[in-house]
């Protein structure tokens, strides 16, 4: 029972890394909303986009090459590029906190993030003062999952619908999960997931996505349909990994971030398509210094960058759980341009 009662108590998001705080501004009345990731300090980010339509704020200077990768917060949103716009609240709540560089009287908070097309676009309207909203409820508590923040409004399975039109997709939202590396070294993920493809399980089987309309099979499988393949949206899979491990270099964070594309790969089909802006980012609290899985027995010890590797796998690994949390957490909705009048959870259907 003590064992159970401790992995049961286990914090499995990204608030489980010192010095960093998540907060949800959730409004189930508008299908939409923003999660904001903040740090109590100035922390590398880096940043890889795959699918054809990424939507996001300030990131040029995240890829290799560019001067500065720092961040004080980040940032995921609802209501498409209108999300953007959150980026404004977000900066003006963080001055008045005062979170960011000093300069003078001057505060430069230094922010990034990305956005989802989620249900709120064509039905509700997404509010730019969402991102102080989850500004206001940044905490260091577990963060929550299922149909909240930038979750709020997500689905997936999306590249089919009935022949009236109905939306035959399935309710997602936000998910997280963690791997232990070893060494003292964690590797965290909060995936939002709004995916255009379905969601499947290592042994193929589909967790969630386009349900079929018909008795048998429960879901429609994306193989075969180039003669009736119809998205109506656009869709996006945005991952924030976190880890305490000291990388270095920006380019092993980047790494770490194509890495972690991989863990997207696995759980969504499709995925990384011209219809879909997934993105991930990677931050450190550099926590872990020197960190090496190697020992003086080991046949590699010519190669240093082994140590990114494994944090790169974990973080593949913490992806794709996350991804899968992100479905099984998330509730039905009313939702009347769907099949049913509902957009479905895993639970239900």
């Amino acid at each position: 029972m003590a064992i159970a009662a401790k992995i049961a108590l286990m914090n499995n998001t990204l608030t489980a890394l010192k010095g960093v705080q998540v907060g949800h501004a959730s409004h189930p009345d508008e299908l939409t909303g923003c999660t904001v990731i903040l740090f109590d300090e100035n922390f590398p980010v880096a940043y890889k986009a795959y699918g054809g339509v990424p939507g996001t704020y300030n990131t040029e200077n995240l890829r290799n090459g560019m001067s500065y990768a720092n961040r004080d917060a980040l940032f995921i949103a609802g209501g498409s590029v209108n999300g953007l716009a959150a980026s404004t609240h977000i900066i003006e709540k963080m001055i008045v906190m005062k979170r960011g560089l000093h300069v003078g009287e001057t505060i430069i908070p230094s922010i990034s993030g990305a956005v989802v097309w989620d249900l709120s676009v064509g039905q509700g309207r997404f509010d730019p003062a969402y991102g102080a909203e989850a500004v206001a409820q940044c905490s260091y508590n577990t963060v929550p999952s299922g149909n909240v923040g930038a979750g709020t409004g997500t689905s997936v399975g999306k590249f089919s619908y009935t022949k009236e039109g109905l939306f035959l997709n399935m309710k997602a939202g936000v998910g997280s999960a963690r791997v232990d590396v070893g060494g003292g070294v964690i590797v965290c993920a909060l995936s939002v997931v709004n995916a255009m493809g379905n969601i499947i399980r290592p042994d193929g089987s589909i967790l969630a996505g386009n349900r079929n309309n018909k008795t048998k099979p429960k879901f429609r499988s994306f193989h075969n349909m180039a003669n009736s393949f119809n998205s109506k949206l656009s869709n996006t899979t945005i991952t924030i990994i976190g880890t305490n491990a000291d990388l270095g270099s920006r380019e092993n964070y980047e790494r770490v971030a194509h890495f972690a594309t991989q863990g997207q790969v696995r759980a969504i089909e499709p995925v990384h398509t011209s219809l879909d802006g997934d993105i991930v980012f990677v931050f450190s609290n550099q926590e872990v210094k020197n960190f090496s899985p190697l020992t003086k027995k080991d046949n590699l010890q010519g190669w240093p960058e082994v140590s990114v590797d494994l944090v790169g796998w974990a973080a593949a690994e913490a992806t794709r759980l996350s991804v899968y949390e992100a479905c099984t957490a998330a509730e039905t909705i009313i939702y009347k341009p769907a099949f049913g009048g509902v957009i479905p959870g895993h639970k239900d259907y």
